[in-house]
């Protein structure tokens, strides 16, 4: 009895070398299947057909979908050509590489990285301007405005020398880049208007004195009144500038959507009023 017992169990144990054996054998198999299996999931990853330039608006033509291995997927890389649209490049992109979200912005949306959003060729100025219209919370980044300005003038008129002021459309169909608030008249908006941008925590690494921008608009307790940052040509900058430098004042007439027409006007003052109105000048 003693022998049929052991018997047992050494047959016992044979048997569940031989399961053990076998499981081995079929799971090392299985893994490599597995594996190869994986390997052949595709996952299409959008890629830049052309090379793309730094600071431009990307277009679906410069775009493709490559599939990769889901394996060999960088994190963060874009899989639609709807997330890449439309965005901004910070860095130059190559023909043939993956772009990666982090590597786009939205160009619409100013950041403190404001020259990310300047067009080629242009450069961006802060025009002070006292209008009602952006008091009262009345324009936003990416309206388009027109620049009117109104400043003296000295010359000769019947061999008299006379001075007097002169109104002029200066700049047509600009786009406001981006809002520069004084922190008292942006804390005074109760975080209503503008998108309901309010006052905010400052932050960090941000210079005393001034609030982080939120959606393109920006505060400063060093400047007493509001200004709108625009992208100008430098001839257009020096014309602002020097409007400014001589006294001039500036004000915005604020544009309906989609209206870029170009207006044809003449300058006004005080004979010009004289005749539309038929003033009678000499009484």
């Amino acid at each position: 009895m003693r022998r049929s017992g052991l018997l047992w169990w050494l047959g016992a144990l044979a048997l569940a070398l031989a399961a053990g054996g076998l499981t081995f054998r079929v799971l090392t198999a299985a893994v490599p299947r597995m594996a190869a299996a994986e390997s052949d999931v595709m996952q299409g990853v959008v890629v830049a057909a052309v090379d793309i330039p730094a600071r431009r608006t990307i277009t679906a033509a410069e775009l493709s979908i490559q599939n990769f291995p889901i394996a060999a997927v960088p994190e963060g890389a874009a899989t639609t050509v709807e997330q890449v649209e439309g965005k901004m490049a910070t860095v130059n992109l190559f023909a043939g590489a993956p772009i990666m979200l982090p590597q786009l912005t939205t160009p619409d949306i100013v950041t403190r990285d404001l020259a990310l959003s300047i067009p080629e060729g242009k450069s961006i100025i802060a025009v002070p301007t006292r209008s009602s219209l952006i008091a009262a919370r009345l324009v936003r980044p990416g309206d388009r405005v027109d620049l009117l300005a109104t400043f003296e003038i000295t010359g000769r008129e019947n061999d008299q020398q006379r001075t007097w002021f002169e109104s002029v459309a200066l700049l047509q169909n600009l786009e406001v880049h981006a809002i520069i608030l004084p922190g008292t008249q942006l804390a005074a908006g109760g975080g209503q208007g503008l998108g309901g941008l309010g006052g905010g925590q400052a932050a960090e690494g941000q210079a005393a004195g001034e609030e982080a921008p939120r959606g393109g608009v920006f505060s400063t307790t060093t400047v007493e009144e509001p200004s709108i940052l625009v992208a100008v040509e430098t001839q257009d900058a020096l014309t602002i500038r020097h409007v400014l430098d001589i006294g001039g004042v500036l004000d915005i007439a604020l544009r309906g959507v989609g209206d870029g027409s170009l207006a044809v006007t003449e300058p006004v003052d005080q004979s010009y009023l004289a005749t539309r109105y038929q003033i009678q000048v000499n009484r």
